[in-house]
């Protein structure tokens, strides 16, 4: 499926519509919230992205859920911070992504992203997915930031076609698997591994979707926890970020 950017313009309506779902806008009281999207990040419908996330998620839960948007216009950041007021990973509602804007860069980093237990593997994270990226084609983001933990977001993300970004978490993976694998299976782990850094030493994109292409590291790759990065600029990846989300 190949995005088209849409055409978007914030107005005082939308904002009024978000208030209704119970957001809280917190910021810089210099400019309004709706200006200071369409200047930094023009094209990006939060409203609709705000419905899709209601609509899917809000009846996961009966606990108390917080919804906060920080924008701060010196720093050309934002924030989504929706979550329940939960006790456990397994009661825990979550969606916090940050929108920042760095040297005309736009880059969003995935913070957390989790539903309670009862209702996870339901499909209802994959339309957030979908119309997330939809936004960023819009507004035409070009990284995603991700941190790879929660619920088997090591397995997950490594699928999607994120790479890792430090060593030292790519290594302790490694090291896990040496526990976890048979001498043949570490074997291939070992050298998709090795190929990597010694052609990219101080590498930053570390391939781990060829470890989750390994059946044998499924199991390794659910209990990890690493930092992650896609580049939506490189058509590659973006079509393999593409391709698992609207699978």
């Amino acid at each position: 499926m190949a995005l088209i950017p849409q055409i978007h313009c914030v107005t005082q309506s939308d904002i009024n519509e978000i208030e209704a779902l119970g957001y809280t806008l917190i910021g810089n009281p210099q400019t309004t919230f709706e200006a200071f999207i369409n200047e930094f990040f023009p094209n990006f419908n939060l409203l609709k992205l705000i419905e899709c996330l209601e609509t899917n998620f809000s009846h996961t839960t009966t606990l108390k859920i917080s919804r906060e948007i920080i924008f701060d216009q010196s720093s050309q950041k934002f924030s989504i911070k929706y979550q329940n007021n939960y006790t456990s990973e397994d009661d825990a509602l979550i969606f916090y992504r940050e929108f920042s804007k760095i040297k005309k860069t736009i880059r969003v980093e995935h913070k957390y992203c989790v539903i309670p237990a009862v209702f996870r593997g339901s499909g209802l994270i994959k339309p957030i997915f979908q119309e997330s990226l939809q936004q960023y084609v819009n507004f035409g983001a070009k990284q995603i930031i991700v941190h790879a933990s929660l619920s088997g977001g090591g397995y997950t993300w490594a699928r999607y076609g994120f790479n890792a970004i430090d060593k030292t978490e790519v290594t302790e993976i490694l090291e896990q698997s040496r526990i976890s694998l048979k001498a043949n299976e570490f074997k291939v782990v070992e050298k998709i591994f090795s190929i990597y850094y010694s052609k990219y030493p101080k590498g930053k994109e570390f391939p781990m979707s060829l470890w989750a292409e390994l059946d044998y590291m499924k199991a390794v790759l659910l209990g990890s926890s690493w930092q992650g990065t896609v580049n939506l600029s490189k058509p590659k990846l973006f079509h393999t970020f593409e391709r698992y989300v609207f699978k």
